[in-house]
């Protein structure tokens, strides 16, 4: 299931000659309005997504048949990243593929890449040709760890950009391309029910530790009446782990969450919760979680 193809335009990079452009002299798209990220193409300063503006024009500046590729085509489908790319500054490098056999992207700006692209390989998304996300996911496997892998897939799936089995059927194809054990294994863990990268990361260090797959996102009710929806839980030991991410840490986010937690405890759950600190040592928080289940004895 891809994108569809009615999608916004793309922003507004364009190319220059020697004369400038139809519009402009060439005098006027050396000025400060514009910025130049590599030969023969320019984008407005004053841009509201310098990313994409930035891909833009490294996709104008390269031959026909260019896609964006990797983690570019990733961030531009708004796929989680590992925080040491998705935090990188928006004027990096753009990773742009060429269908293998031709001529290799070189250029300032361009990270480039030949790969073998099939036909269903290649999408438009927000006005810009782009791997699928599918593919994306593949071609990420190869540079990116597993767990932010996995938070990856669990992203495509629930956000129904691609099926379970076209994500496998990916991996098939693939083979022995880079990546594709990484990929192969994370496909053994994704869950379209996690809701949040920070679910997913956690949910992949417990189950990697030989913690039980657990239940994604559950509501919890006590004696007909909902308490909550919970990230992580093994109902079977009235046991439940929460993610709080940066959205928690506001006085009074906080101040919901201990009340939440009192009625869990109150009816019988014992919530564990981790944060991005924890992310850290994961094996303390297997250690932590195996602990709790041991001493729990099922329903």
């Amino acid at each position: 299931m891809d994108p569809s193809p009615v999608e916004p335009a793309p922003p507004n990079a364009f190319t220059v000659t020697a004369e400038g452009t139809s519009d402009l002299t060439r005098e006027q798209t050396r000025s400060a309005r514009f910025v130049a990220p590599s030969r023969g193409v320019r984008y407005p300063f004053a841009t509201s997504d310098v990313r994409r503006s930035r891909a833009a024009a490294a996709l104008l500046g390269s031959r026909v048949g260019a896609v964006l590729c990797g983690t570019s085509a990733a961030m531009h489908f708004e796929l989680p990243v590992p925080p040491w790319i998705g935090l990188a500054r928006p004027d990096s490098d753009a990773v742009i593929a060429v269908p293998s056999g031709g001529a290799h992207p070189d250029r300032r700006g361009v990270v480039g890449r030949r790969l073998l692209l099939r036909e269903c390989d290649v999408t438009v998304h927000a006005g810009l040709a782009t791997t699928t996300p599918a593919r994306t996911w593949l071609d990420c496997a190869g540079v990116i760890p597993l767990e932010y892998l996995v938070a990856m897939g669990d992203a495509i799936l629930r956000r129904q950009l691609a099926t379970p089995d076209e994500l496998a059927a990916m991996v098939a194809w693939a083979r022995r391309r880079r990546g594709v054990l990484n990929a192969r294994r994370a496909l053994t863990l994704l869950d379209p029910g996690a809701e949040s990268p920070g679910e997913s990361l956690t949910r992949t260090h417990l189950m990697l530790g030989g913690v039980p797959r657990p239940v994604c996102n559950r509501d919890i009710y006590h004696r007909g009446i909902w308490i909550a929806r919970v990230d992580l839980s093994w109902p079977e030991y009235r046991l439940i782990v929460e993610y709080d991410g940066a959205v928690h840490l506001e006085e009074r986010q906080r101040r919901r969450d201990a009340a939440r937690r009192n009625q869990l405890q109150e009816a019988g759950w014992l919530v564990i919760t981790f944060t991005a600190d924890d992310m850290r040592q994961p094996w303390l928080m297997v250690t932590q979680v195996k602990r709790a289940l041991a001493t729990r004895s099922p329903r």
